[in-house]
């Protein structure tokens, strides 16, 4: 027989690089099996919150960081609000050059990587055995952080459907620097009423623009024609290369754990269903997974994941998926309302920060809306 590790991590993005390098800095046996090699292109809008670096034990480098956000500028139909804070609230990154950074961090904590695609797996209650083309490795534990998309999270928690997932396209636009600054500064350009259970946005990277529109899957149709017409509206060529994925819509009630196999990231389904940002939640569950696997025994490794998951990610992503809900049922009055309300938009902004939860976000709003609707007239 040959080797046995620890812990086998399919998937070398954001979650899977934590959780090898976490459990690798425990001392444990780690390989990682990616379909493709790194660097590469990940389609993402870049944002990157101050929860997700706060993920991070030591600074990024200058060629991952890109823009320090200060605050944001919100359009609804006819309606244009900005609002900054007195600090960040994210960072735009060099996502391909982030990924990469997470990955050679985790080989530096002693984990091992190799370029295969894992097709299948089979616990046996005693070992995991991971299938790839070139053949089977054997490990005590299995940490599925492939994406949303790969059949090995759908042995785990089961078909997503449609109406759980969301879809975004992107587009880089290449523009001059001093454009960029001028246009849009530190702020993010967020465009409400774009897609169905989403939005569109703008985000001024150094040397270019990302661009893209994300909402609900069952509710765009023909999400391309969308695409092009949101670049169109905005300024850019309609001829701009297009690139396009589905992501989970957090806040859903999936398992993530089962026997010897522990799902993370976007395989766990956690992703902000009102933003989409998932890099946090990759960050976050990618640790726990990693802290989680060793000698305990399988059933109590899987249960105390999903605990702790539900405990420390899923209930606040609960109370993201109620907010986003509510704003996309009544569109008209919630988004006026966080295009108005000069306080509700600074509140938020200290959501995205990290500085105040979703639940304290609700528990904050709901009691002043009758006010907030009176003065934008519709009481």
């Amino acid at each position: 027989m040959g080797q046995i590790y620890d812990v086998i991590v399919a998937g070398g993005g954001p979650a899977g690089s934590a959780a090898a390098r976490t459990a690798a800095m425990r001392g444990l046996d780690v390989l990682i099996l990616d379909k493709s090699p790194f660097p590469r292109y990940k389609p993402c809008g870049g944002a990157l919150s101050l929860k997700a670096l706060s993920m991070l034990d030591r600074p990024l480098p200058p060629q991952v960081l890109e823009r320090k956000i200060t605050g944001a500028r919100v359009h609804y139909r006819d309606l244009v609000a900005e609002r900054h804070k007195g600090y960040e609230i994210t960072w735009l990154i060099n996502r391909s050059a982030f990924d990469q950074h997470l990955l050679e961090k985790a080989l530096l904590s002693g984990a091992r990587a190799m370029t295969e695609k894992v097709l299948d797996f089979r616990d046996s209650g005693e070992l995991v055995s991971v299938q790839t083309k070139e053949g089977i490795y054997k490990s005590r534990f299995l940490v599925v952080a492939s994406g949303c998309q790969d059949a090995l999270k759908k042995k785990i928690a089961g078909p997503e459907s449609r109406e759980s997932m969301g879809l975004c396209l992107v587009s880089e636009i290449e523009t001059e620097e001093e454009r960029i600054v001028e246009s849009l500064g530190s702020a993010l350009d967020i465009h409400f009423g774009v897609a169905e259970g989403g939005y569109g946005w703008i985000f001024p990277h150094r040397g270019y623009y990302s661009v893209g529109i994300g909402g609900l899957s069952s509710s765009l149709p023909h999400p391309r024609q969308a695409m092009r017409r949101f670049l169109r509206e905005n300024g850019f060529p309609e001829g701009s290369r297009i690139s396009g994925h589905l992501i989970p819509q957090g806040g859903n009630r999936r398992r993530v754990a089962r026997g010897r196999v522990l799902l993370a990231g976007d395989a766990a389904g956690l992703v902000d269903p009102f933003t989409g940002e998932g890099i946090y939640y990759a960050l976050a569950s990618g640790r726990m997974a990693g802290e989680m696997v060793g000698d305990l025994p399988a059933a109590i490794v899987a249960r105390s994941y999903e605990s702790r998951i539900e405990k420390e990610l899923g209930r606040d992503l609960r109370y993201a998926l109620f907010f986003s809900r509510i704003m996309h049922s009544h569109p008209s009055i919630f988004l006026r309302t966080l295009a108005r309300e000069e306080k509700v938009l600074e509140r938020y902004l200290e959501v995205g920060a990290g500085q105040m939860s979703y639940r304290d976000f609700m528990l904050w709003l709901l009691p002043r809306l009758p006010l907030s609707l009176m003065r934008a007239g519709w009481v």
